[in-house]
């Protein structure tokens, strides 16, 4: 997926958060506010294989991820057609991934203020 807009992050800030799960569970929930081109970053360790899953309650922000084994980014959003009959994604290596959340580029534009709340699965 080709998407020059998510790779600069020369304009661009927001919260950088470092993805914990408790122990015995395998998903993590967060909320957040995202405003213009702004985008908050959730940063987590997994293996090659594990499948990912996330669910956002705002359909107006969208999710993409980045890491070892992803040329550009993968859209993680509800339809994406990178997601298997679950809405997972299969993690192509092992090592540390970036799930980003931000608003469409017509809300960015407009400098729309969204709030969030995401799940963060990995199986």
């Amino acid at each position: 997926m080709f998407a020059p807009s998510l790779t600069s992050t020369s304009f661009a800030a927001g919260k950088n958060v470092n993805v914990e799960f408790r122990k015995g569970h395998s998903s993590a929930q967060y909320s957040g506010e995202i405003k213009g081109y702004d985008y908050d970053t959730y940063t987590f360790y997994a293996k090659k294989g594990q499948k990912v899953h996330v669910s956002i309650s705002n359909e107006g922000a969208d999710t993409y991820l980045f890491g070892p084994g992803i040329d550009d980014s993968v859209d993680l959003s509800r339809y994406s057609p990178e997601l298997d009959s679950h809405g997972q994604y299969s993690l192509p290596a092992s090592g540390k991934y970036e799930l980003r959340v931000l608003q469409t580029r017509n809300d960015a534009r407009k400098n729309k203020t969204k709030k969030y709340n995401v799940d963060i699965q990995i199986k």
